[in-house]
């Protein structure tokens, strides 16, 4: 570990001299990591939107000049709470490492929220400052005075990539400031919203950069397309991450199939994160064009058995899949290796992580059996006394190891006194291959209390009806777990961040 360290600069004298002197310069903030950065890679390139590139001096540089300003405009001290409200682009990395290096507690939110869910947000917590993509503005009026808000880009109104163009860094420092903490959302757009807490350590969050650094070997890896939201932890850790190694960025503010798949053979990008969903997509448009990709790293949603094959199969041993949640962080992983003996598992834990398979009572349950996933990390969120988190996952470990996810708590149903898993019927009804993706919910039924309901999307030119897969399924799953109905559909409905949205389905009803 210590030679893969020196090998990245991060170990090697060079490297702890200017580290320490980024600290001595900054304190201990996202913003100081950025000045270590700029400091060893200073004409590389660091970030590509749509609209520019910087390199690390230069985003530095701006990044610092940005902090003075939104100091002095909006007279942000620490502990002040600062919303983002932002998708991917230069705008919201730059406001995330400034106002780090305020000491300011940093709040990401989801641009897709709605204007109740703004309204119920802000009204529980005072911000300071909001900074936001001028798209949303009208969810935002009359939620928060303008004399407290920025937009990200304009090109009249106070923006960030404005109102710092004229700062004189010569005779202006910042105070050194510790990194208040970085606040994440879980729940999605569609349902309740919760805080997950975190300060920045470097110490708590060795053991998963340790094992990033040293299963993905990202230290070899130059160019990186995180396709991730940055407002959600997977996208921000990648961000991070990817500053550490000197890494090049490149951003899409919004996903499309042409867009990235041209992206990533123009600018031949080694690795990507990304949801299954944004895989499968770039599979059916162009494995070739993808090629370039020597890390394919999946989160943030369950990946299908069969995307797992596919993407081996037309790729290679490229892909990892990461699994955790915002109040844990990153704690399981599974490598290429794990997925070609076994396409279902999400992997094992990495080292540091206390993992826990319980019963509904929290106590441990036999080795193989179904049971909700408890985790344990040094670096689970810090507004959490109990660092036990309760995922909400159900799943269990096999005789080697593996942890294989049984889906959510909330979507098991009972049918007939019968527990079943709607996932263990949809890693079934996936490989049929007139199927291409498959959703299972749970349905209120007069004879059995529950019953299962298939929403399936259809392969090109299919000819399947409801009948023939009823009776494809018959002997492969168990009588209980039969569905009770199977529906069509064009497309399965996604929440912003990938996810399916099964809120939406279950409204079809």
């Amino acid at each position: 570990m210590i030679k893969k360290l020196y090998k990245t600069n991060l170990a090697s004298p060079k490297g702890i001299i200017k580290f320490a002197g980024s600290a001595l310069q900054n304190g201990i903030n996202l913003l100081a990591m950025l000045n270590f950065s700029a400091k060893l890679y200073p004409t590389q390139l660091a970030i590509a939107d749509e609209n520019k590139s910087l390199t690390y001096s230069e985003l530095f540089s701006k990044t610092k000049k940005l902090a003075v300003a939104i100091k002095d405009k909006f007279n942000i001290k620490p502990k002040n709470k600062v919303a983002v409200i932002c998708k991917n682009h230069i705008s919201i990395v730059q406001a995330t490492f400034a106002i780090s290096g305020l000491g300011a507690d940093l709040y990401l939110l989801n641009p897709e929220m709605s204007k109740e869910q703004f309204e119920l947000f802000f009204n529980k917590t005072i911000f300071e400052l909001v900074v936001y993509d001028v798209e949303i503005k009208k969810k935002l009026e009359n939620i928060i005075s303008a004399e407290k808000t920025l937009f990200a880009y304009h090109n009249e109104k106070p923006a960030i990539n404005n109102i710092a163009q004229n700062q004189d860094l010569s005779n202006i420092k910042l105070p050194k400031k510790k990194s208040g903490s970085i606040v994440v959302l879980t729940g999605g757009t569609s349902g309740s919203i919760k805080v997950a807490k975190r300060k920045p350590s470097i110490f708590d969050f060795l053991n998963p950069f340790f094992a990033l650094l040293t299963k993905l070997d990202l230290d070899q890896y130059k160019s990186v397309y995180i396709a991730t939201p940055i407002y959600h932890g997977f996208g921000l850790s990648t961000l991070i991450i990817s500053v550490l190694l000197g890494s090049k960025i490149h951003l899409l503010e919004k996903f499309n199939t042409e867009k990235a798949s041209e992206l990533i053979e123009k600018h031949k990008i080694e690795v990507i994160t990304l949801v299954p969903l944004i895989l499968k997509r770039l599979l059916e448009n162009n494995p070739a064009n993808i090629s370039s990709l020597k890390r394919i790293i999946t989160g943030g949603a369950v990946i299908s058995p069969v995307l797992v094959k596919e993407t081996l199969q037309k790729l290679g041993n490229v892909l990892f899949n990461l699994y955790g949640t915002s109040e844990a962080g990153f704690s399981v992983m599974a490598t290429p290796k794990d997925l070609a003996e076994k396409p279902s598992t999400i992997g094992k834990p990495i080292q540091g992580v206390k993992l826990k398979i319980v019963d509904k009572s929290g106590g441990k349950v036999k080795s193989g059996e179904t049971g909700m996933i408890s985790l344990k990390t040094k670096w689970s969120m810090s507004n959490k006394d109990d660092k036990n988190v309760a995922t909400g996952d159900l799943g269990y470990v096999d005789k080697d190891g593996h942890l294989f996810l049984a889906g959510r708590a909330d979507d098991m149903i009972v049918s007939g006194g019968e527990n079943v898993y709607p996932i263990v019927v949809e890693n079934v009804i996936i490989r049929h291959p007139e199927i291409e993706q498959v959703v299972i919910i749970g349905i209120n039924d007069d004879e059995f209390g529950q019953r299962l309901k298939a929403f399936c999307v259809l392969s090109k030119n299919s000819t399947l009806t409801e009948e023939i897969l009823m009776n494809w399924l018959k002997n492969k799953v168990a009588r209980y777990e039969m569905p009770a109905k199977i529906e069509f559909i064009d497309e399965i409905p996604m929440t912003p961040v990938g996810k399916i949205d099964r809120k939406a389905l279950k409204n079809r009803e």
